[in-house]
């Protein structure tokens, strides 16, 4: 125990002196440190008083210094703007070579790069020194290269205003499809000198010159109007060449051996003048130019008489007061076309060389004069055509209806080119349509009342169809191909659309169209059935009035079936052929009429009774009267022969038909009455009153209707 306690004690001991070593040696770090703290601390202080010093002695350098730089950079300055300035009064001197100058021979670049530098020049001396002499120097020269300028762009203009060729003008009406990409094919202004010019424009237009666009419009104005006359001097010249004449309708290129070597395309040419001239001629000419001699299955069938138009007919390609010039519609189309064509490439050009706020109106400048030419030309023709219907030439209409056809498909595309035009320009295509539509309205209506009216003319002698009749079942036909076309002139016409009354509502446009034609025409066959059967009385020979009444019945009714026209009228009058056929009926039985002066002789309540024949006891009063009916029945139908042989029934069936039914009705009767007295001996002298037998008889009605005969 005690032993433990030593030992503890000892330990203690040791760790006390160890911890006595240490804190010894932690006294002689602390004052170490603190002797190196106050050494640091005296280097800092002296650090410090040093860098002061060389504070007082560095800075008023360093201001110095700082003014020195400040002096040379303000008058490095001073020079720069020295020379600046000094540049603007050698300006006059470096240019004026330049300016004086005409544009294209030293390059428009360069001149417009020496008319900056004076605008530049002018402008300087205008804010900076207006009291400088060397202003006038350089106003003058800013003036002469501007004028310059303006008459350079003028000069380019017009050494290219030449007319676009007429075989590129006719490609481009050919084309059913009309792209910008297609007209920016044309080309107005060579590449190069368009970009000149629309380096010129943009120039004088930023120092606003905007006498420019006047010129620009006006040149631009004459060299449209130039491809147009060009164009159309191409077709007449060219119709001359193929031997026609300035009227022909005939518009085809030129002879191979004449063909210009620049015109690989003219095979087109002359396709497309084949297609617009045929539709002219179709439109126009139609079926008139074969003056319908007949029935429709068989022209030259018919023989006609009188005429509904002059005396003179209508005839493509005369001219003066024989009718409506039939070329001159033609071209009239194709100048619709082709100022649409040529004013889109001017539209195109005219946004390239002109300011973009500024194209609309010289757009309109450049379009105005050859629309107003074209609503005069369309003007001129319509009065032409008022002035053939006025003489009675209803065929010219045709013509009108053509254009007013072409004009409307046209509508669309001239209002995409005029959509930001004035109205007063836009307008004018519009009242191109409204003249072409009221001249339709009073032709036709003109027509409808030169049917009704009776006039002065001559019934044919032999009872034919009247020309009457088949002029106004050609002009009706030829109206089918313009049924959209004259939709909306007819919708003006109340008595039409009142005839449609009965019609169901909401018939698509094809179906309206149609209908109201069919309502037009159901209203001139009506007009002309009143004025066939008015003038009809006028025959003293009922039979005849049959003849006639039936063959143009037969006429109308058999144009309606081997046309279009029946089932137009059809719409309006669901009975038409039946009407036609029932007044064809009702003529034959009043034709047959003509047979009862004959009849009487065979049919007769005076008659000698068969068993007197017979028994063979004849008396003289029995005997004459077999000799009056036989007498009587000889002189009756060698007149009837005689007068019926005038007659003319044209058409071939309704003739045999005819004929056919005059046996049927009479052959039957006279075949029994001949037979019942044939072997009776009324009379010594036989041959005097049995003159024809049946057959004879026949033969006799088998001559009928033949003149020749």
């Amino acid at each position: 125990m005690i032993e433990q306690t030593i030992e503890k004690k000892l330990d203690v001991s040791r760790r006390l002196e160890k911890e006595m070593s240490q804190l010894s040696t932690v006294r002689e770090v602390l004052q170490r440190s603190g002797q190196v703290a106050t050494n640091v601390g005296s280097i800092l202080d002296s650090f410090e008083h040093r860098l002061a010093r060389l504070e007082t002695t560095i800075l008023p350098v360093y201001q110095q210094t700082g003014n020195l730089q400040r002096r040379q950079l303000n008058t490095e300055k001073t020079l720069q703007e020295l020379d600046y300035v000094i540049s603007f009064y050698n300006v006059a001197g470096q240019v004026e070579g330049v300016v004086k100058e005409r544009p294209s021979s030293i390059g428009v670049p360069q001149y417009l790069q020496a008319m900056d530098r004076l605008a530049e020049t002018c402008k300087y001396f205008e804010q900076n020194n207006p009291q400088s002499v060397e202003i006038e120097n350089v106003t003058s020269l800013f003036e002469i290269g501007t004028d310059a300028l303006s008459k350079e762009f003028r000069h380019e203009l017009e050494k290219y205003k030449k007319p676009v060729p007429p075989v590129v003008t006719l490609e481009l009406i050919e084309e059913e499809e009309v792209s910008e990409e297609l007209v920016s094919g044309v080309e107005l202004v060579p590449p190069g000198v368009r970009e000149d010019l629309r380096a010129i424009a943009a120039w004088l237009d930023k120092h606003n010159n905007t006498d420019r666009l006047t010129v620009y419009a006006k040149l631009r104005a004459e060299a449209l109007s130039q491809s147009l006359k060009a164009l159309r001097e191409y077709q007449r010249s060219n119709s001359m060449e193929r031997g026609g004449t300035p009227g022909s309708l005939n518009s085809p290129a030129l002879p191979r051996a004449r063909m210009p070597k620049l015109d690989p395309g003219m095979s087109r040419t002359q396709k497309f003048s084949d297609r617009a001239t045929g539709m002219i001629k179709k439109a126009i000419t139609g079926h008139a130019s074969s003056s319908r001699q007949g029935s429709p299955g068989n022209a030259s069938s018919y023989s006609l008489h009188g005429s509904l138009t002059p005396s003179h007919g209508v005839t493509s390609g005369t001219t003066g007061e024989e009718g409506l010039d039939d070329s001159k519609v033609d071209l009239y189309l194709n100048q619709v076309t082709a100022l649409h064509r040529l004013g889109l490439a001017e539209y195109l050009l005219a946004q390239q060389l002109v300011p973009e706020d500024r194209v609309t109106r010289t757009f309109e400048l450049i379009i105005k004069d050859p629309m107003d030419q074209l609503v005069a030309d369309g003007e001129g023709l319509a009065g032409e055509a008022r002035r053939c219907v006025g003489r009675g030439d209803h065929q010219a209409v045709l013509g009108v209806l053509a254009m007013l056809r072409h004009v409307t498909a046209m509508q669309p595309h001239y209002q995409k080119l005029l959509t930001n035009c004035q109205t007063s320009i836009r307008a004018k295509f519009a009242a191109i349509i409204n003249m072409l539509q009221e001249t339709c309205v009073k032709a036709l209506e003109g027509f409808v009342d030169s049917v009704k009216s009776e006039g002065e003319r001559a019934l044919p002698r032999d009872g034919t169809v009247h020309e009457l009749t088949s002029n106004a079942l050609i002009f009706t036909e030829q109206l089918l191909e313009f049924a959209h076309t004259l939709s909306p002139i007819l919708q003006r016409e109340a008595s039409l659309t009142t005839a449609m009354a009965t019609l169901t509502r909401g018939l698509d446009s094809s179906l309206l169209a149609r209908a109201l034609l069919g309502a037009y025409v159901k209203r001139v066959l009506v007009n002309l059935g009143l004025a066939l059967v008015s003038r009809s009385e006028s025959y003293s020979d009922i039979t005849l009035r049959s003849i006639f009444r039936l063959n143009n019945y037969n006429y109308i009714l058999k144009t309606l079936l081997n046309s279009e026209l029946l089932n137009l009228v059809s719409i309006v009058e669901p009975q038409c052929d039946k009407m036609y056929n029932d007044q064809i009926m009702e003529q034959k039985r009043l034709y047959s009429q003509s047979w009862s002066r004959v009849l009487h002789y065979l049919v007769n309540h005076e008659d000698v009774p068969l068993s007197v024949i017979q028994a063979g006891k004849l008396r003289d009063k029995d005997r004459q009267l077999i000799k009056d009916k036989f007498a009587g029945f000889n002189k009756e139908i060698e007149e009837m022969s005689k007068v019926q042989r005038s007659y003319s029934i044209p058409d071939r069936e309704l003739r045999e038909s005819l004929k056919r039914d005059n046996m049927e009705y009479i052959l039957p009767k006279y075949q029994a009455f001949y037979d019942k007295y044939v072997n009776v001996p009324f009379t010594k002298n036989t041959e005097k009153y049995i003159k024809y037998t049946p057959a004879d008889v026949a033969s006799m009605v088998d001559k009928f209707f033949d003149v020749a005969a």
